[in-house]
Order: structure tokens, then C-alpha cells, then sequence
């Protein structure tokens, strides 16, 4: 059930289960993942970027006992959760798009297989 370059995303699940799909509502779905990868990326990069502890917010009893460290490695560990996050949202809407880019393939076949069956020759 290909045509084209584009493969069906979904295998043959989908094929006459009677949904229908609609690549602009998809496009747009698309284009709020993007925004959410690029709100978690910001996040990450620059909110959590500007947060680290020194020995001088926490004394000396809060450096002997490490929570400098801890809480900078917990900071560290958040940034690579969110970066790592982020890479996941860009594929999940690179998905969509290409998804889109599917059903829009599939419109145009079927409406040049209407349009041939009007005229006959199809």
C-alpha cells in the first residue's frame, strides 16, 4: 500500500479501517511537537544552564557533606534528561510529517484515479 517514495508509517493496520486522516491537522500537530522540542531544548539549555551551586551557597558543612556535587550532577542529569527528551520530540515529529507526507501522496493518487474514472480512462 505504497506509492511513491513514501511507505505506509503505519504497515497495513490502517489500510480500509474506515479513519480518516487528514495531513493538515498532521502538519499542525507537527509543528506543535517542534515547538515543544524547542521548549524543552530551552529549558535545558538555557534556564537549567544558568543553575549551579557553589561551595559558598551551602557553607562548609553542606561542602563536606557533598551537596554540591549531588545537586550539580542532579542539574547535569536533568539537562542530559531534557536534551535526550527533546531528541525524541524531533523524531516523533519528523514522524508526523512524514506521515502527512503519506496521506497527501495517497489524496493525490485517488483523486487522479476519480479524475480517470470520469473521464473513462481509468
Amino acid at each position: 500500500m505504497s506509492d511513491g517514495n513514501f511507505a505506509n508509517p503505519f504497515g497495513t493496520a490502517v489500510a480500509g479501517s474506515g479513519f480518516e486522516v487528514y495531513p493538515q491537522a498532521l502538519r499542525a500537530a507537527t509543528d506543535d511537537v517542534f515547538a515543544a522540542r524547542d521548549k524543552v531544548l530551552k529549558f535545558g539549555q538555557e534556564d537549567l544552564g544558568q543553575v549551579a551551586l557553589r561551595g559558598d551557597d551551602v557553607g562548609m558543612l553542606g561542602v563536606q557533606a557533598g551537596v554540591v556535587e549531588m545537586f550539580n550532577d542532579a542539574i547535569a542529569h536533568i539537562r542530559d534528561k531534557t536534551g535526550k527528551g527533546a531528541m525524541q520530540l524531533g523524531q516523533f515529529a519528523e514522524a508526523l510529517d512524514k506521515a502527512a507526507d503519506y496521506y497527501d501522496t495517497q489524496d493525490e493518487a485517488d483523486f487522479k484515479r476519480l479524475r480517470d474514472l470520469e473521464k473513462g480512462t481509468g
